[in-house]
């Protein structure tokens, strides 16, 4: 695949999440049940989950010699709580790829085949970077925030 088809296509996760995760307020706002989230992009959580936990699984893979962490947008609200489930398989010598998000101070090493689980509170509002912290030429993703008064206002 070329570059400018792995863009597009980030793109097209980056929408569809955005998509996603609006209906979903929509739907709960009007009372319906949540839409079915789009292959790849939400984990649903399990039924023993706490309410008001935001669980997802981002898995480190590899595309044309290039390192993802996917999906590369999440969404929440502020106050919630998150569990992130982490799976490492981008295949080759190296079985550890980094995950972070520097200003909730996430740093943490996932090897290939050990899945790893963290949790935190969402606390700031805004959109926040996580990427891998070990291989910095890997594409990461973005963590969304939104204000408990809501949606994220443009700067």
């Amino acid at each position: 695949m070329t570059k400018a088809m792995l863009k597009t296509m980030a793109a097209i996760a980056v929408v569809a999440a955005c998509m996603f995760s609006g209906a979903n307020r929509i739907a709960m706002a009007q009372g319906a049940a949540p839409a079915a989230p789009a292959p790849g992009l939400q984990s649903p959580a399990p039924a023993a989950e706490e309410p008001g936990t935001k669980s997802f699984t981002l898995v480190s893979v590899e595309v044309d010699d290039t390192k993802f962490w996917l999906p590369s947008v999440i969404a929440v609200e502020q106050g919630d709580k998150v569990k992130l489930t982490l799976k490492n398989q981008v295949p080759g010598a190296s079985n550890q790829h980094g995950f972070t998000i520097p200003a909730y101070n996430i740093a943490e090493v996932v090897t290939r085949g050990e899945p790893k689980t963290i949790t935190f509170v969402a606390d700031k509002a805004g959109v926040f970077q996580y990427s891998c912290q070990l291989h910095p030429a890997h594409i990461g993703g973005s963590l969304i925030v939104e204000p408990k008064s809501g949606p994220i206002k443009p700067l």
